[in-house]
């Protein structure tokens, strides 16, 4: 489903991140909506450690999602924490199919999910379906 910023594409960015640590049994809290420079941004704390916010906005005309991990005061994107191949592996597409995977992708990087035999996330969200 595509992600607007208005009340319904926000209400479902703050579902679908929330679902899908509720399916892996991870406690996540939401501590604060905001909305910067047209942007509208859901902030996360992931196993009482981890802080990230998921941000959804237009860029050029065009909707776009955002994760993106805190390091001290500051928000960071996957091209800044991670490798570039695995940075290349998130997406940008404002839907609720990308912020799963990109969850997905940022799960792998944290450890909360297992590898498949051949080291592939792909390989491991195939399974689930």
């Amino acid at each position: 489903m595509q992600l607007k910023n208005d009340d319904d594409g926000q209400n479902s960015l703050r579902e679908t991140v929330l679902k899908h640590y509720k399916k892996l049994a991870v406690v996540i809290n939401l501590f604060l909506s905001s909305d910067q420079n047209g942007w509208h941004y859901e902030h996360f704390l992931l196993d009482r450690k981890h802080v990230f916010r998921y941000g959804i906005g237009a860029d050029r005309r065009m909707m776009v999602g955002s994760l993106e991990l805190a390091i001290g005061p500051h928000y960071f994107s996957a091209a800044d924490f991670w490798d570039y191949p695995n940075f290349k592996r998130f997406s940008i597409e404002a839907s609720t199919e990308s912020v799963e995977r990109n969850l997905s992708l940022f799960d792998e990087f944290l450890g909360y999910v297992p590898i498949g035999t051949n080291g592939s996330l792909d390989e491991w969200l195939n399974q689930k379906r």
